[in-house]
């Protein structure tokens, strides 16, 4: 157990998604402020459209993509009625091309198998994808998790109560997608896990996004330092 709660501190602490990617505390308070002000609106009105109401990328319907990495071919499908803003970003960040080029920079097989994490950008050199366009700025969206009885996600706090951990839609299983994030509950940007057990002990922490639909196979057999050619979207 005392190994295992470590491994949980190093997804948390990990200075790869602490350190690299945070402005100063104090805007990055601000620009979170207003996101989590923003959800709570949004999670006062059942029958609202959440695409509507964000600026983040927003998107409502399954998606998929392929990665094509060094180790062969892996497919996923994302789950935009269950993560619009999270499956919204992914996209965004593949649609731009930030995907490519990067490495594999964790991998957890022992002493079981634990995730593997994707998305560093460092290989992206001169070409720096994970900043937005228009306004220069490094983009961070909200936690967000669905419950099966609600109809939108719940933004901006962990997930503790034992009855809504039970009732969350999407649990990070073998195969499923998540975002990594550092301490700060509204820290994800750009890197993801791929989960290789049932890990229970994540749901409520972490924003499960979609999973791997074929090439498995091929997510076993990634070691850190393998690499994703090319990520792209494509049809179903």
């Amino acid at each position: 157990m005392k190994e295992f709660n470590n491994k949980i501190t190093k997804l948390s602490n990990n200075s790869i998604l602490s350190c690299k990617f945070f402005q100063p505390v104090y805007i990055f308070l601000f620009v979170n402020l207003f996101l989590i002000l923003g959800c709570a609106n949004i999670n006062r009105n059942e029958d609202i459209n959440i695409c509507s109401t964000t600026k983040l990328p927003c998107i409502e319907s399954n998606e998929y993509v392929l990665f094509i990495t060094n180790k062969g071919k892996i497919k996923l499908e994302l789950y935009g009625k269950s993560a619009p803003i999270t499956v919204g970003n992914f996209i965004d960040f593949v649609e731009k091309g930030a995907l490519n080029k990067t490495i594999f920079n964790r991998v957890i097989k022992k002493p079981y198998p634990f995730i593997i994490r994707g998305g560093d950008h460092t290989l992206i050199g001169n070409q720096n994808k994970f900043i937005e366009t228009k306004t220069k700025d490094k983009r961070y969206i909200p936690l967000e998790i669905k419950l099966k009885t609600s109809n939108l996600p719940i933004y901006g706090k962990e997930i503790d109560s034992p009855s809504q951990i039970n009732n969350i839609e999407l649990k990070h299983k073998r195969s499923y997608l998540s975002m990594a994030r550092s301490k700060a509950v509204n820290s994800a940007s750009l890197q993801f896990y791929i989960i290789l057990k049932s890990l229970p002990e994540l749901d409520g922490r972490y924003a499960v996004f979609g999973k791997v639909v074929s090439g498995m196979d091929i997510v076993d057999l990634i070691q850190e330092e393998d690499f994703i050619i090319e990520a792209k979207r494509v049809d179903s």
